[in-house]
């Protein structure tokens, strides 16, 4: 990725206590990394990123809480909730061999069996098992009706070639699939 704007690696959940803690959704591979990287950038879809600061974090039941700096009470709180977690590329640790982040697959597209044009990715999912690459239509009209498909990112199997300076990802997938 070329420019170093923040990129979603997260999501702020519900408010906890009245102190201005909140649960947090990590889409990294071993959550607790998120931790890691700073500074963080929050927004909402179709706002701007806007720098905050961790003060506190702790694992809680099968997540995380966060207290971040200047957010002191449950109402303050509450007003983030649902915000996107982002980290710029530079804070992130350098990659080796052929690892990819995930997120540098947005904007890809993807090409099935025989080289037909599946589509672009327009974000990917953790859901455990595998990630999930949702492929939306390169040529989708303007206010037309959403036909995204969901492509597991498994390579081998179904992902065979991964150019992301091409901007481009082959898979075993079918236009019928």
């Amino acid at each position: 990725m070329a420019d170093d704007a923040p990129r979603s690696m997260g999501r702020l959940g519900s408010t906890y206590g009245l102190k201005g803690f909140l649960k947090v959704q990590s889409f990294t591979e071993q959550p607790e990394n998120l931790f890691s990287y700073a500074p963080w950038y929050l927004k909402r879809r179709g706002q701007d990123w806007r720098e905050v600061e961790v003060e506190a974090w702790k694992p809680h039941g099968d997540g995380f809480i966060v207290k971040l700096k200047a957010v002191d009470v449950k109402e303050e709180a509450a007003l983030l909730t649902g915000m996107d977690i982002g980290i710029k590329r530079s804070s992130l640790p350098a990659l080796s061999g052929d690892e990819i982040y995930l997120v540098d697959l947005e904007g890809c597209t993807v090409l099935g069996l025989g080289g037909v044009n599946l589509g672009v990715v327009s974000r990917v999912m953790d859901q455990g098992a595998a990630p999930i690459m949702v492929v939306s239509p390169s040529d989708q009209p303007k206010g037309g009706p959403r036909e995204e498909r969901l492509i597991p990112y498994v390579r081998g199997p179904i992902v065979s070639k991964v150019d992301l300076e091409a901007k481009t990802i082959w898979v075993e997938w079918g236009e019928d699939y």
